[in-house]
Order: structure tokens, then C-alpha cells, then sequence
């Protein structure tokens, strides 16, 4: 048995981490105690965090694409379900009262991230502006919520909803 040194409790050693540089072999605060505070903690530097990852995930292109590669081809069944599901989030969002104007404006907007690939070369996609599947909102498949941008910046965004206060 240990004493959790935050919430007090005493508790079997299986509700600890291991840590070799303590006496006893396992870290001073419990599992939920340490799972609360990373909660914590990733909520109050949520915008360091991220930038980190994005920033080690730019570093470190190849081998992130390597890995990501190699997942999707051990994972099709994966890959499936999780396109389908971004059909099926489209689908659901895009409207019934839009008309063939609006249609055109979709299209018009895939056709200018082709032509715009063509002209300034790299990647370029068309973004929700509001995500179609966000945590907090999601947005509607319509033309005023899409926006052409570079593939590397719709990847950094990463379904962030940024909202002015």
C-alpha cells in the first residue's frame, strides 16, 4: 500500500505509475490524481501544446507520413469507416433549400484549389470554415463556409473553430 501524496488516499500499487528514481519504485501521486492534473494542464497550454506537436510534426515530415502511411495500409477497415463517416457528416450537412446556384459555388470553389495548385504549385484544399464535425459547432456544406487554403495550413488548423470574443 502507498499514500498518494495529493489526494491522501492509500492505495494499492497498481493505482501508481512506475518510477525508477523513487525508493518504492512508483511515483508519489496515483493514476486519477495524475490524469486530473494532465486534464488540467492540456487545457491551460493547449495553444503551446499544439504548437509543439505541429512544430515537431513539420520537423519531422517524412517520418510522420511514413508512419501515417504504413497505419492506413495495416488499417483499411479503419480508413473505410473513418471515410465514410466524412461523407456521411457531408451529406448530413449540406441542406436540401440549396438551389443550382449554390451547387456551382461548391463546385467553383473545388475548381479554384485545382486551379490554384496549377498556378502556384504546392497543395491546396477546400476548408470548412466551421468544421463539419466539430466538438463544440458544426458547420453546414455550403458555399459560404468554405474557404480555398493551402494544404499545410487546412492540416495545422485541425478542426480548431476559432471564434473572436
Amino acid at each position: 500500500m502507498k499514500t498518494c501524496r495529493v489526494c491522501l488516499a492509500q492505495k494499492a500499487f497498481d493505482f501508481f505509475h512506475k518510477d525508477k528514481t523513487q525508493k518504492d519504485g512508483y511515483r508519489t501521486q496515483c493514476k486519477s490524481c495524475v490524469a486530473e492534473y494532465m486534464k488540467k494542464h492540456h487545457v491551460l497550454n493547449r495553444e503551446r501544446i499544439v504548437a509543439k506537436a505541429v512544430a515537431w510534426v513539420e520537423k519531422n515530415r517524412d517520418r510522420h507520413n511514413e508512419k501515417c502511411n504504413k497505419w492506413a495500409k495495416d488499417n483499411p477497415h479503419k480508413v473505410n469507416a473513418r471515410t465514410a463517416r466524412r461523407y456521411a457528416a457531408k451529406t448530413q450537412a449540406t441542406p436540401s433549400w440549396l438551389d443550382a446556384e449554390h451547387y456551382w459555388m461548391i463546385t467553383e470553389a473545388y475548381n479554384l484549389a485545382k486551379l490554384r495548385e496549377k498556378m502556384l504549385g504546392g497543395k491546396w484544399e477546400v476548408d470548412h470554415i466551421v468544421p463539419l464535425r466539430g466538438n463544440v459547432v458544426s458547420g453546414l456544406h455550403v458555399p459560404w463556409n468554405l474557404q480555398v487554403i493551402p494544404a499545410s495550413q487546412n492540416r495545422r488548423k485541425s478542426n480548431l473553430v476559432r471564434v473572436n470574443p
